[in-house]
């Protein structure tokens, strides 16, 4: 099997989704990729033409795109949640999925928490609500989370690379210099694969060229770019391992978010 790359790519809100999303997906069919589109159905959404957007997202999940949920209020999500007690939590959610299913017909299998930032309410709602997998932290490898002891089952799948805007770290380097940066972590495949996140602003248009340059360079290294439900698919629960979730930063991000942490019970297991 091809090492893999799963493309995640938050939709924040509508003027993203009605500008951003058609641009993307136009872009990964010309080069057969694939890639997870993670909606935050907020307030904004409120008035459009629900029938008409609704038909063309069913058109991206036709195509062969995998739908997900981010969240209702990306932004207040990303300001409040790390605080948030669980009413707020399961409120937010619980918006977030039934927005989804009016618009898709069904309720959402994968959920992405904005910006890597939660609460262990909300890891405890993605095993409640059923969701198949999540992507709500950063680190190394697919695991099943242990919050405090506490294990959730519902696999992460974490963000493994570094997004454009952290290896720019607030700098505005030449399109060409990033492309580079971000092909030399990903030359030699990790066993378990990379899992990469855009936002698909209306700006897009302007990165086009460094995104088809990402996935030209993908499959010049051999990789499949694939959603995170095709990754989700293939693992086994039982056999993944257990990770601690933890609170930290990464370099070039404001602010602290999920993190995969160490194995659960390493330490006991291999006493020093």
């Amino acid at each position: 099997m091809k090492p893999r790359i799963a493309l995640r790519i938050e939709v924040p809100n509508y003027r993203a989704a009605h500008i951003g999303v058609p641009l993307l997906a136009e872009l990964l069919q010309r080069h057969r990729a694939g890639a997870s589109f993670l909606f935050a159905f907020g307030p904004d959404w409120l008035g459009r033409s629900a029938v008409r957007e609704a038909a063309a997202l069913r058109r991206l999940r036709d195509d062969g795109f995998e739908a997900g949920v981010s969240g209702w209020q990306s932004a207040r999500w990303i300001k409040q949640a790390e605080r948030a007690e669980s009413a707020w939590s399961t409120d937010q959610l619980g918006r977030a999925t039934a927005a989804f299913a009016q618009v898709f017909g069904m309720p959402p299998r994968l959920h992405a928490a904005p910006g890597w930032r939660s609460n262990p309410h909300a890891l405890r709602l993605t095993q409640r609500l059923g969701f198949a997998c999540a992507s709500d932290c950063r680190g190394r490898l697919p695991f099943v989370p242990v919050w405090n002891g506490e294990i959730v089952r519902c696999p992460q799948i974490p963000t493994t690379l570094p997004t454009l805007d952290e290896l720019a770290d607030g700098e505005r380097p030449d399109p060409q210099a990033l492309q580079t940066r971000l092909l030399a972590l990903t030359a030699t495949p990790p066993a378990a694969g990379h899992v990469f996140s855009l936002a698909a602003s209306p700006a897009v248009a302007k990165h086009a060229e460094l995104i088809e340059g990402l996935l030209a360079g993908w499959g010049e290294q051999g990789y499949e770019v694939v959603s995170v439900q095709a990754v989700a698919d293939d693992l086994e629960m039982d056999k993944l391992p257990r990770h601690e979730v933890v609170i930290g930063r990464v370099p070039g991000r404001a602010g602290t978010l999920l993190l995969q942490g160490e194995e659960f019970l390493s330490a006991w297991r291999n006493p020093t």
